[in-house]
Formats: C-alpha cells, sequence, structure tokens
C-alpha cells in the first residue's frame, strides 16, 4: 500500500504541485488591455485590439504579426508607413497582445477568419498586406482566397510550413504535456529574445514578457502548436502567384527558426518579385526596422 501512495505521489501529486507551483498567469486580459492605445472590435470569436492610422483617403497597408510577437513590435513600422502616406492597420492576432485569449481551437482558417473580419470591420476594400514570420503564413491564406482584394503582397521571414519550435513535442505527451507545457515551453518562448533585449526598448520588452501573464496564454499556445496553424503554404504561394499579384520577400539565409530553402521555393511561385536577403537571424530586422520597413515601401513604389 505505501509502495501505492509512493508512486500515486511521484507520478501525480508531485507534477500536479509543480503544475500550480509554475503557473505564472495572474492578469485578467481586460486589466491587460487598460490604457493600451488600442481600439476593439468584437468579432465572431472574440474580441481583437487594433490600430488604424492615417488618412482613411490613403491607400490601406495592413501589417500582421508574427507568432509571439504582438503588434507594439511593429510601431516603427507603422510610422514608416505613415510618413510615405499610407493608412496602417495593426491589430493583434488572437491569444496575443491585448486581443482576447479564445478557447476553441486554433488553426490557420481562424486567424484568416480574424483578419477577414477585421479588413471588412475597417471598410477596406483593396488591400497592401505586410505579414511577418507566422503573420505571412495568415496572410497568404487569406490572399490566396480573396487575390481580387490585394494589391501587393509582403513577406519578411515567412513561416512556409513549420517553425523549428524546440521543445515542441513535449506538448503532445499524455498527461505531463501541461506541465511540461508550462514549465519548459512557454519559457523558451520567452528566453528566445533574451539576445535582442539591449535592441529592444524597455515598452516592448515588458508587453512582450507581460502578456504571458495573461490568462489563458498559455493554453492558446498549446493549442496553436498543436493545431494545423503552420501548415504547409505552399499551395496558397502558388495561387498568390499565378494570379500575378506583385509581391516583396525579405529574410535571412541563416534563419534557424524557419527553412530559407522553403522561402525560396515559395518565391520561384511568383513572377519576378522584390527579394531581400539579409543576416542576422530570425530577428534580423531587429535595431533596422526603419530602414526594412523602407525598403518595402521602395518596392511598392
Amino acid at each position: 500500500m505505501k509502495r501505492v501512495l509512493f508512486l500515486i505521489s511521484i507520478l501525480i501529486v508531485i507534477p500536479g504541485c509543480l503544475y500550480l507551483a509554475l503557473n505564472r498567469e495572474n492578469i485578467d486580459i481586460n486589466e491587460f488591455r487598460l490604457n493600451s492605445g488600442y481600439e476593439e472590435v468584437k468579432l465572431s470569436d472574440g474580441i481583437t485590439s487594433y490600430k488604424d492610422i492615417g488618412d482613411k483617403n490613403n491607400k490601406v497597408i495592413v501589417l500582421v504579426h508574427g507568432a509571439t510577437f504582438g503588434s507594439l513590435a511593429y510601431e516603427e513600422y507603422v510610422n514608416v508607413f505613415i510618413e510615405n502616406n499610407y493608412r496602417v492597420i495593426t491589430y493583434d492576432q488572437y491569444g496575443r497582445g491585448y486581443s482576447d485569449r479564445i478557447h476553441s481551437d486554433v488553426s490557420i482558417e481562424l486567424m484568416e477568419k480574424q483578419l477577414k473580419e477585421l479588413i471588412e470591420h475597417c471598410e477596406v476594400e483593396d488591400v497592401i498586406l505586410y505579414g511577418v514570420s507566422f503573420g505571412a503564413a495568415v496572410v497568404a491564406k487569406y490572399a490566396s482566397n480573396n487575390p481580387e482584394k490585394i494589391s501587393f503582397m509582403g513577406y519578411q521571414v515567412p513561416v512556409i510550413n513549420s517553425a523549428n519550435v524546440p521543445l515542441l513535442s513535449i506538448v503532445k505527451i499524455p498527461l505531463y504535456g501541461d506541465l511540461l507545457s508550462r514549465g519548459l515551453l512557454v519559457p523558451g518562448v520567452l528566453k528566445r529574445i533574451e539576445e535582442y533585449e539591449d535592441l529592444m526598448s524597455k515598452k516592448l520588452l515588458d508587453h512582450y514578457i507581460r502578456q504571458f501573464e495573461v490568462k489563458g496564454t498559455e493554453n492558446f499556445y498549446k493549442k496553436f502548436f498543436l493545431g494545423n496553424a503552420m501548415g504547409n503554404r505552399l499551395e496558397d504561394h502558388s495561387i498568390i502567384g499565378n494570379k500575378s499579384i506583385p509581391s516583396y520577400f525579405a529574410y535571412a539565409e541563416d534563419d534557424t527558426e524557419i527553412d530559407s530553402q522553403l522561402v525560396e521555393e515559395a518565391i520561384k511561385k511568383y513572377h519576378n518579385p522584390t527579394v531581400k536577403k539579409y543576416s542576422g537571424g530570425h530577428f534580423f530586422s531587429t535595431g533596422i526596422e526603419r530602414e526594412v520597413a523602407q525598403e518595402f515601401i521602395d518596392s511598392i513604389k
């Protein structure tokens, strides 16, 4: 009997206590988004926080962030776009930044739906899309289904078919996946920005870290990584390329998080796209945001 109790303690009680002790989520999303400076709209699956900046008569750029950073990371891009007389829409995808942590399954279709509904809410008929990392997968999905609404595509370090996420397999471990996700996966996502801390503003760094304290964030990421969100987008790129939509690619050949060969395979689907190669890994743009944003604008012109 003692042996059974000992095994139960080792296999269930101790992991359960660790799971509770490692919980970092103590902020309600409504508290987190107070004084954010973002507008809010209730879409089909939850509240989306967004900004719609610039003259409403100007051409519209919709900027879509990646898997972990919210839209706050792209303020320098927005500034450059505005200075070049564009209207700019940025927003936080579900589960990140100031938008709702949703409880439904997380899929590429869900993220595309959020983008589609926001564009409709802002009453935009013709857009320029700029997607970063996973955001590039979202804009590719949207553009492949709505090519008639797109006048230009921009992709920065685009996820084409999954991303190299260390420790991702631990989420799938039966019984202990939640604990390992809380104890290893989320800290790993937080740790990935350490080498870029000196290049970030304190405002952005604090925002990035604090968003993981919002209730429901960890569960969102677990569903995000287990779903089809980062699935193969090559067919989407084929459709967009066949529609001859002018496009721009910026990526780093030394990127360890995405396969640069897959990016190059996607580029081949397009007719004479603008292609910019960098070094510096997945976050090559950190510290040179204005230069990268201006290069994109120049490619449109």
